[in-house]
């Protein structure tokens, strides 16, 4: 790393490989696109400000540049990529460093749904049982930030925006929750998702992926190589084997004298493909199923929030795509009144049609998309449009009956009305705080 580094994007990557760079004593630029009023001024008070370019730049920005650090968010499409090919300055990622720092077993997980969930239960299983893990990545701790020689293992959470860009794919096991829409206004095409996704087996020792893809891969040479884990009509799978000695239900996963609830068929899969992850690892069955059934599940993913004159009131603002929500649906009981939408992205909603005339009684909508959303459904539920989240609390509060169960499931972004999934989530929650009783 002897010349100097161009770093774009300037969110939480692009800080965690600018705090690294300065610990080595690496030379740097920065170039994000929004303008500097929009950065937090604590992110850059302590930088020579001749680093820093925002939103323009000029040729002078690739002297003495010779590698460029792309954040995963970064528009591959803005002009200064255009430069930066014509120029064929080599582009890599903080993982691709990363990797190049961590000699430990790597652990890595992608896909639509499920990845931050996989990863934390991958994390708790481990340490529960001593050995010194940490998840990272995507699920929002930038693996530049720790030092890999503390764990036994580091589990690395990767978007496809990652896996687009990365160089360096080497991990010991490498795992696909799903794949469904979702990202199509960066990948075009659901092939060219796919393809991105599939950069996570290019190398690795084991090749996990959820059965129900299989039929996907029926192009690809390699399928016949790959782990499988999930739900077959033979049974549970786990790490490529059908397992007839744990058994489930709509509610239940069971194992010899184990048995608690799974949270949802979606997130079975989630514990299949954990337990199929931990096996490679040589560690029991029974003892991984018996921490996860310990498990804490993560805020904002259908989370039960208040249980209040017997209705319930869930949480699942984590969904920015139509296949969690229609997990979420899947889920629930029916006399679900259902909150829906946020900003606008390209989206199969009619997916949902099916599932909301069968099991939602009303649809309350919210954020930018309704319209969008609404051309798409067919459907013959009610409809009632809300103006913000408080709105949307009181019009279900108000239409609400004996043991429905309100559901706040957007499928879609945040970032009409809110930062993130997280802010939006807590807004949700205050909501109902303030205002049922």
């Amino acid at each position: 790393m002897s010349g100097i580094k161009l770093i774009l994007g300037f969110g939480v990557t692009g800080l965690s490989i600018a705090k690294y760079f300065s610990k080595k004593k690496i030379e740097y630029k920065i170039f994000d696109t929004r303008n500097k009023s929009d950065i937090d001024s604590l992110q850059i008070s302590n930088l020579e400000q001749d680093i820093l370019y925002f939103k323009n730049y000029d040729d002078m920005i690739f002297d003495g540049i010779d590698e460029i650090i792309i954040s995963p968010g970064f528009d591959k499409d803005h002009p200064i990529l255009k430069d930066i090919y014509e120029r064929e300055i080599p582009i890599s990622t903080d993982i691709d460093i990363f990797k190049g720092l961590s000699k430990r077993p790597i652990i890595s997980v992608t896909g639509t749904n499920g990845k931050t969930t996989v990863v934390s239960m991958i994390e708790h299983v481990l340490c529960s049982l001593g050995s010194k893990s940490i998840a990272c990545g995507n699920n929002g701790v930038p693996p530049l930030g720790i030092n890999p020689d503390d764990y036994d293992y580091i589990i690395l959470e990767l978007s496809s925006y990652q896996l687009e860009n990365m160089k360096n794919h080497e991990s010991y096991i490498s795992m696909i929750t799903n794949i469904d829409y979702d990202h199509l206004e960066r990948h075009i095409t659901m092939h060219h998702y796919l393809n991105v996704k599939l950069n996570i087996f290019n190398s690795c020792k084991y090749p996990l992926i959820n059965i129900s893809m299989m039929s996907n891969l029926k192009d690809y040479n390699y399928r016949d190589t790959l782990i499988t884990y999930g739900l077959s009509s033979e049974g549970l799978v786990l790490s490529g084997l059908v397992n007839d000695k744990v058994s489930y239900d709509n509610k239940y996963i069971k194992y010899s004298d184990l048995r608690f609830e799974h949270q949802g068929i979606h997130n079975l899969e989630n514990i299949l493909g954990v337990c199929s992850i931990t096996s490679l690892l040589n560690i029991p069955l029974a003892d991984s199923l018996r921490i996860i059934r310990g498990f804490i599940h993560l805020p904002h993913r259908i989370e039960l929030v208040k249980h209040d004159n017997n209705i319930n009131w869930y949480n699942d603002s984590k969904s920015t795509n139509t296949a969690s929500t229609k997990a979420a649906l899947e889920h629930l009981d029916k006399d679900i009144i259902l909150i829906l939408g946020g900003a606008l992205k390209k989206m199969d909603y009619k997916i949902l049609s099916e599932l909301i005339n069968e099991k939602v009684k009303l649809l309350v909508f919210i954020g930018e998309n309704k319209n969008y959303i609404k051309k798409q459904l067919t459907i013959n539920t009610p409809v009632i449009d809300a103006h913000s989240i408080t709105d949307a609390v009181l019009i279900s509060r108000d239409n609400a009956s004996n043991k429905d169960n309100i559901l706040f499931s957007p499928a879609s972004p945040s970032f009409d009305m809110f930062k993130n999934f997280e802010e939006r989530g807590e807004a949700f929650k205050e909501a109902i705080k303030n205002n049922v009783t």
